[in-house]
């Protein structure tokens, strides 16, 4: 049980940026922090490396993965395989319950992110919190094929790059208002075909862009040696 919470604590503190890219993980400070042994917080770091958020290297230790520029691109072309054959398979398969609880997460989320882009100030904290419900909506979709792996895979792919794009993203940018229930009436309604397309174009939006901003990060740490060490750290909660 202190292993998992543990695990959840970490990839949390991860996910919404208390735990930044590079940040250095000590086995036993985080124990400290956590009340718990190292035993637990050294199996949860392991599983955190096995989901690609943690990294181990020589001379810089322990610390949150910092993703290149290829790493990322590589997740796009792994996502889009997978979450377009996943749209395939909700359109041809999904029965009607499956459809409209889909057609509701949609309006859910797209609520989410309208009022995420009407705040005055942007907290990556209310950021990080509705991108997990974005998580949350795609990983509907990926159950609905019934295949524990396959979904596991998807969940995987959305979650580094959930993690990746809050190097990069100092600011929210919105979205169309409608993004998520158009790519939803596609899949609940389309065909196979129409739900694979939506679904391709939904997953190459701003691509460009994302891979654009972690270029120009890369530059910047191989100019700065203070990113190969790695930024200070926030004490968990």
């Amino acid at each position: 049980m202190r292993g998992e919470e543990a695990f959840e604590r970490l990839r949390m503190a991860i996910l919404d940026g208390t735990l930044p890219p590079g940040a250095p993980l000590s086995r036993r400070r985080l124990a400290e922090e956590m009340a718990m042994s190292a035993v637990p917080v050294a199996d949860a770091i392991s599983r955190l490396e096995g989901e690609g958020l943690v990294e181990s290297r020589a001379r810089a230790g322990t610390r949150v993965k910092i993703a290149t520029a290829a790493e990322i691109q590589g997740n796009y072309v792994l996502r889009e395989a997978l979450e377009t054959h996943s749209a395939r398979l909700f359109a041809e398969s999904a029965d009607g319950r499956q459809r409209l609880r889909l057609l509701a997460a949609a309006e859910r989320l797209d609520r989410a992110y309208n009022a995420l882009g009407r705040q005055q100030q942007y907290t990556q904290a209310l950021h990080a919190k509705v991108e997990r419900i974005h998580i949350a909506f795609h990983m509907q979709i990926a159950r609905a094929t019934k295949v524990a792996l396959f979904a596991d895979a998807v969940e995987r792919s959305r979650v580094l790059l959930f993690n990746w794009i809050f190097t990069v993203s100092p600011d929210f940018e919105k979205l169309p208002e409608r993004w998520h229930r158009d790519l939803a009436a596609s899949l609940a309604h389309g065909s196979p075909e129409e739900a694979a397309e939506a679904m391709r174009a939904h997953v190459r939006y701003r691509q460009g862009e994302v891979l654009e901003r972690f270029e120009r990060l890369a530059r910047q740490q191989a100019q700065d040696s203070r990113m190969v060490r790695g930024p200070r750290r926030r004490p968990l909660k």
